[in-house]
């Protein structure tokens, strides 16, 4: 009876030792078919992913050089842009110097006072005349009778930016932003500042400089009617003009100093400096010793009487020719 139970025992042990090596089998043969048929699908999938994204990267790249070759040139742009700019003002500066200076001359004005207003006056009184809102900038607020740098800040950090928007804001408000500054503004007087930024904006260039002589520091009937107006000092600043007749500094290669010697010599003006031979003006450097020997009177007479006769963009033509007073062809 033992024998037949140890019989059946060995039987069964044989049997479960096959059937495990075979499933084990079957399931390394899946394992394996399920390796060939999917995962190395998936890795293809993975290696194809792999490329498009290098290639999504080099195209990034690509563009991100691009995009930096765009903003340098958007950036030479715009400063060739800022330069057209300048250019564009200097061209108005220099039309306004000419422009008032024809204006000068034609109504006998002397002075720095009658040279500006004759200025606005041709700046209103026709569409071809010098714009100059462009040469003062309409955010410049300090034309205005009455605001400094500091209050010009003020201002523009309360949002009123321009002439326009000075303009359309209401005392009470200008008021409300010098207050909130601090005492040191308590004497500032905003009264004016509107009306004077209207005309400003108009274009009303006249009656700003006749409504400025009225006001002084932008209160009104305190103004004698005499003194420049604030736009006019602006203007006379911005053209960078002389039209004094006795300031012979306006010529090529004279400073100070050189001034002072022909003015003891008594060539006190332009007219004075256009009749004198070059032979007298060198005996004055002459005499005034050898820190002159390098100067060279041989243009002065010329400059001085184009100076003389208001024929400023062909004394700035020659100017430009000369270096530093001197003749370069010569």
């Amino acid at each position: 009876m033992s024998n037949i139970i140890l019989l059946d025992t060995g039987c069964c042990s044989w049997i479960c030792f096959w059937w495990l090596l075979w499933t084990l089998g079957a399931f390394l043969l899946g394992a394996l078919l399920h390796h060939f048929l999917f995962c190395k699908g998936k890795q293809d999938e993975i290696d194809r992913l792999s490329i498009e994204r290098d290639g999504l990267h080099a195209q990034l790249t690509n563009a991100e050089k691009d995009m930096a070759s765009l903003k340098y040139q958007l950036d030479e742009a715009n400063k060739h842009n800022t330069h057209l700019r300048g250019q564009l003002n200097k061209c108005e500066s220099d039309k306004a110097a000419m422009a008032a200076q024809a204006a000068v001359h034609g109504d006998g004005g002397g002075t720095a006072l009658g040279f500006a207003a004759g200025a606005a006056a041709s700046r209103d009184g026709d569409a071809g005349g010098v714009n100059y809102a462009s040469i003062l900038g309409t955010d410049n607020l300090q034309i205005v009778e009455g605001v400094g740098p500091k209050i010009e800040g003020l201002m523009k950090d309360g949002g009123i930016k321009d002439w326009a928007a000075l303009a359309g804001t209401s005392v009470e408000r200008i008021q409300e932003i010098l207050d909130a500054a601090g005492s040191r503004y308590s004497l500032a007087n905003p009264a004016t500042w509107p009306q004077q930024a209207k005309l400003a904006h108009e274009g009303k260039w006249d009656e700003l400089i006749e409504y400025q002589q009225f006001l002084d520091a932008g209160v009104e009937n305190k103004g004698d009617f005499e003194s420049p107006s604030k736009v006019q000092k602006l203007i006379l600043k911005k053209l960078g003009f002389s039209n004094n007749p006795e300031d012979l500094k306006i010529v090529e290669g004279i400073g100070p100093k050189i001034e002072g010697l022909l003015k003891e010599a008594g060539i006190n003006n332009w007219s004075d400096l256009a009749a004198a031979a070059q032979s007298t003006l060198q005996e004055v450097l002459d005499k005034a010793g050898d820190r002159y020997r390098l100067a060279d009177p041989s243009t002065w007479a010329k400059q001085a009487s184009l100076a003389a006769a208001g024929k400023w963009d062909e004394l700035k033509t020659y100017q430009d020719f000369l270096s530093g007073g001197k003749n370069p062809a010569k």
